[in-house]
């Protein structure tokens, strides 16, 4: 399988579904559209802060998504060892559905699409800033 990416790093749109061998993702940065989804072995995240649409889904070893802030679309569902969302208040498009260690989304209340489907450790949407109809 793909463990290796260091060359892909200026492919405009990269699909790299099911890839579990690649951990070192630090070249994709400036890919537009990037998905990773169920490449179990990344952990670092640090390089993808600047991709516009990033698929992370499945990817049970991130635990910190605290750069993906800028990211516009970006879906994390089923990450289920990420805990602090505080930092993805600015992404406009947020699939976190299935990410079961989340109990804290009030810095969330202004991601104007947001999906906690299934987050089930979230129980207070009361945030000033947490409109409960769009959940």
């Amino acid at each position: 399988g793909i463990v290796d990416v260091s060359a892909l790093g200026t492919v405009h749109n990269l699909y790299l579904i099911g890839c579990t061998g690649i951990v070192d993702v630090s070249a994709l940065g400036t890919v537009h559209t990037l998905n990773l989804s169920d490449c179990t072995g990344i952990v670092d995240l640090s390089a993808l802060g600047t991709v516009h649409t990033l698929n992370l889904s499945y990817c049970t070893g991130i635990v910190d998504a605290s750069a993906l802030g800028a990211v516009h679309t970006l879906d994390l569902s089923g990450c289920t060892g990420i805990v602090d969302v505080s930092a993805l208040g600015t992404v406009y498009d947020l699939n976190l559905s299935g990410c079961t260690a989340i109990v804290d989304v009030s810095a969330l209340g202004t991601v104007p699409t947001l999906d906690l489907r299934g987050c089930t450790e979230v129980a207070d949407f009361s945030s000033p800033n947490c409109d409960a109809d769009r959940v």
